[in-house]
């Protein structure tokens, strides 16, 4: 049977860490096994989905490299499917029209609470055959009594609870529109979903599926229920532990590939392996490998993965994802291999290669009269000197600037900082040698002149 995993978001917000993680199991399990990724949108909550969050979720997706093959489906446009399943259940006798307003309900949960007990649902119209006229219902799933509701979770073996622990819930509001459960069992019967790769915090959820789907005569999916990822404190994931959306996570040079690495290694192992490449993941990941135990989120360990790719990415892909133009006398190859290798992110590369851009820099002018007049001075004889040798090599780079200090006796920061400050307008960049490869003689002599 051909393998068939969703990934099922809610247009109600940014992607957060978590959400992403199971999109990118169920992208790699898909993979490994030569099956299908349907991207389905859960989007039935009216009041909190947006176009907006929508439009984020298929733009991070597609930035990612998490391709799908079927989709996007929206569930907003799936009612009348809903509809249809909702009525043959009732005239199976399987669920069943409830007439109690919210105020009674209120009153019930009330009265509940005075009385310290859980609220259940009474089942005021679970036999009743009236049907009042003009008046909002909602359809309940008939709940069987005293049932063992069971299912297979990949991680955590086989699962079983009594029905009688479970209410007769809704499944239809009194818009038309499905609660969660009914609406997920739904289309994963629909789009012949054959995986179900999620968060254990949609275990609770599994138990009332399961009875939709029994309900329906329909085959059960394969459940994996991963770990959560929880911050180093071993609380909760939350913005305080680093972990943010991955719109921030991309605003903040981020590569792709870092974010799908580390995301998978929150849970999942291959040895003791850390950097992957996209092919490998593909090739090796299996549910097998996943550990039921929680994950802590590291950003330190995040930024490292991040720093490990960008030494590793083609310069001729780095160049496009840094979307800027160099001027034509840098050598931009020597650019971008010097600066990635001191770079955290995509960020840093950028900033580190502005003095790469414009022929004339702009300098702070701070900065500027920071360098005396003595140091332009000295800046002056290197210009004279520097130009008569005319290094071609980094070696011969070193070997011209050393015998410029020992021939006026100086010292490394006597020349160093002037020069980086004129040559760079910053005083963080690259090493002062890389700088002089990086620009070539020509430029190196323009700038001196220009501001001494």
């Amino acid at each position: 049977m051909s393998i068939r995993v969703r990934f099922a978001p809610s247009p109600t917000g940014s992607l957060h860490l978590g959400v992403v993680r199971t999109a990118i199991f169920n992208y790699l399990f898909s993979k490994k096994n030569k099956g299908k990724l349907i991207l389905r949108i859960e989007d039935t909550d009216k009041e909190r989905s947006t176009n907006d969050s929508f439009n984020e979720i298929i733009s991070n997706l597609s930035w990612l490299g998490i391709d799908w093959d079927e989709g996007p489906i929206k569930q907003s446009d799936r009612l009348d499917i809903y509809d249809k399943f909702a009525s043959l259940l009732i005239s199976e006798g399987k669920a069943y029209r409830c007439y109690a307003s919210q105020d009674e309900i209120n009153l019930l949960k009330e009265k509940a609470k005075l009385e310290n007990k859980i609220y259940r649902y009474p089942r005021i119209w679970r036999d009743k055959t009236e049907r009042p006229s003009n008046q909002e219902y909602v359809v309940r799933f008939k709940t069987p009594d005293n049932e063992e509701v069971e299912f297979k979770d990949s991680l955590r073996g086989k699962i079983s609870i009594n029905s009688s622990n479970i209410d007769d819930f809704i499944i239809l509001k009194s818009d038309g529109f499905p609660t969660y459960n009914f609406a997920s069992s739904i289309d994963d019967i629909e789009m012949g979903i054959t995986n179900v790769i999620r968060g254990e915090d949609h275990l609770s959820n599994t138990p009332k599926q399961v009875l939709i789907f029994n309900a329906l005569k329909k085959n059960i999916p394969e459940f994996t229920h991963v770990s959560m990822i929880l911050g180093k404190d071993k609380t909760k994931l939350s913005k305080r532990h680093g972990a943010e959306s991955i719109q921030s996570f991309k605003d903040k040079g981020f590569l792709p590939i870092s974010i799908i690495n580390y995301l998978t290694r929150l849970g999942w192992s291959h040895g003791d392996q850390e950097i992957f490449a996209l092919d490998e993941l593909k090739e090796l990941f299996t549910i097998d490998n996943l550990n039921k135990s929680p994950a802590v989120f590291d950003i330190e360990k995040f930024k490292w993965v991040n720093s490990s790719h960008i030494k590793n990415i083609p310069n001729s892909e780095l160049i496009k994802r840094l979307d800027i133009s160099l001027i034509p006398d840098v050598d931009v190859e020597k650019a971008l291999t010097y600066i990635k290798e001191k770079s955290g992110d995509i960020n840093q590369i950028r900033d580190s290669l502005k003095f790469c851009e414009t022929h004339k820099i702009l300098i702070n002018e701070d900065l500027l009269n920071s360098v005396t007049k003595d140091q332009k001075e000295i800046l002056s004889n290197f210009s004279n000197f520097y130009n008569n040798a005319s290094p071609k090599t980094v070696e011969q780079i070193k070997d011209s600037f050393n015998e410029f200090l020992n021939l006026h006796n100086l010292k490394m920061k006597e020349l160093a900082f002037p020069l980086r400050i004129i040559l760079t307008g910053s005083k963080k960049s690259p090493g002062i040698f890389e700088i002089l490869d990086i620009l070539g003689v020509k430029i190196v002599i323009e700038r001196i002149k220009e501001y001494c």
